[in-house]
């Protein structure tokens, strides 16, 4: 364990004082908790980026390694073939990502895109609770293959915020309005 000086502000050390007094813990371990916590969430921003930006190349690599051992069982039993095969083997190992996968993942793609459409409405406003409602999102892979993302309306609005600006953000008191003018306008038809 490091130990290491921090200089606080006199107000910054009475606020963290009377903390540490109030939660029976000392200085030290609310210092070390919050360090923790802030490195922690670096970590995880890091890894959404890395997953935002994945090509899915480790899929491919998976889908022809998956198919070559496939493809090398079944060589292996008929001789009489193992020519053409390791001919026709070689041949997709050597295709590159456009030409031997895309074809399929855009089909993947397009079907899961299809099957999450078909959830409606999606993604949605859930009310469990009202006081922490969820934005849920449903993926759908197939019928009986769905997987919900859920994040709480408080923090959809704050990354809202943080990524589109204080102005766009002032803007959803006005969406709100439009919104419950139609609602209200509905419920007079």
């Amino acid at each position: 364990m490091t130990i290491f000086n921090v200089r606080l502000s006199r107000e910054d050390e009475a606020e963290l004082s009377a903390a540490a007094k109030r939660s029976g813990r000392s200085k030290s371990e609310i210092a070390r908790d919050a360090i923790s916590s802030h490195l922690s969430k670096m970590a995880d921003d890091e890894k959404r980026w890395e997953t935002l930006h994945d090509d899915w190349s480790e899929y491919g690599a998976a889908v022809l390694d998956a198919y070559g051992a496939l493809v090398g069982a079944q060589v292996a039993k008929l001789d009489a073939l193992r020519k053409t095969f390791e001919t026709r083997l070689a041949e997709i190992e050597s295709m590159d990502w456009e030409k031997a996968i895309e074809p399929v993942y855009e089909i993947f793609r397009r079907k899961v895109i299809e099957k999450s459409g078909a959830h409606g409405p999606n993604p949605c406003i859930e009310g469990r609770n009202i006081k922490e409602p969820m934005v849920t999102g449903v993926i759908g892979f197939a019928a009986d293959d769905c997987h919900d993302l859920s994040r709480p309306l408080e923090q959809v609005f704050y990354d809202y915020c943080a990524s589109a600006g204080w102005d766009a953000f002032d803007e959803i008191p006005v969406i709100y309005a439009r919104a419950r003018a139609r609602l209200e306008a509905e419920e007079k038809k």
